[in-house]
């Protein structure tokens, strides 16, 4: 099989993942492999068998990988662990811009650590705290934050956000992407998605049950005014305005949905 033949193969089976696993497959972008006449070694040629009965089956491309893109990092990625989105990146640049100098924040709800990730790298002043319930998730935002050098600035532990707080550090910024995720749209969730955690994604009935703990118990844990940095759903940034005492601001993501709340106190 020659690379052209392979990627007419694979563009039909993946369709716009496609261009995705050429990188991945063979370091090379799809308008390079797309016309290359060669003969594709056996090795690769099993090995994107491989992948895409795993992809076609509703693995999520990004644990085929074991990695995704996110801001300008490689975050690695296992299952069990919530996948990176872009739309985070949005609140990414808002802490990198906002955060005070020498700033402690917490990442909660860390998951893979790719927001403390992000920021540490691009705000090297500042300290993270990333806490998340689930071991899993601890494990790998460790092993990415040693991945870039940012181990040593940052503190990573168990914490329940529905349980005490009174041990929870002092902080000066909190930024969190919760589950957010309502009853309803558990249902609708396409396969591949349905494949991430789920105590990742479903945040209540209404998907505000972690934003009203978080609002509520994190007023003990600011060294000064509150600032809190929520990744929120594309409709809930009217929700948040409701639910907090303080002053929001809503930021929206490139596709022109509500993405972050800002919360000043």
């Amino acid at each position: 099989m020659t690379y052209k033949q392979l990627w007419n193969d694979m563009s039909a089976r993946l369709g716009d993942e496609a261009p995705a696993f050429c990188w991945y497959l063979f370091d090379r972008s799809f308008s390079d492999v797309r016309s290359d006449g060669n003969e594709v070694p056996d090795e690769c040629v099993n090995r994107y068998g491989e992948c895409v009965s795993r992809v076609t089956s509703g693995e999520p491309m990004q644990y085929v990988f074991g990695y995704t893109p996110f801001y300008d990092l490689q975050i690695v990625c296992r299952p069990g662990v919530l996948i990176p989105r872009y739309d985070t990146e949005v609140l990414v640049g808002e802490a990198i811009k906002t955060l005070p100098p020498g700033a402690v924040f917490a990442d909660m709800c860390c998951g893979s650590g790719c927001i403390a990730a992000a920021v540490l790298r691009h705000r090297p002043d500042t300290r993270a705290v990333c806490c998340d319930i689930s071991e899993e998730a601890l494990s790998l935002a460790w092993d990415n934050l040693e991945k870039y050098g940012l181990a040593d600035r940052a503190r990573v532990f168990r914490f329940d956000v529905f349980g005490s707080w009174e041990s929870f550090p002092l902080i000066d910024a909190l930024l969190c992407n919760p589950p957010y995720i309502s009853a309803a749209d558990m249902e609708k969730l396409p396969e591949n998605v349905r494949r991430e955690p789920a105590i990742a994604l479903y945040g209540g009935e209404d998907g505000l049950d972690f934003y009203r703990v978080i609002i509520e118990k994190s007023k003990r844990c600011f060294k000064g005014p509150a600032h809190i940095i929520f990744e929120i759903g594309y409709d809930q940034g009217a929700a948040l305005t409701g639910l907090s005492p303080h002053p929001c601001t809503i930021k929206k993501d490139l596709s022109g949905n509500d993405r972050v709340c800002i919360i000043r106190g």
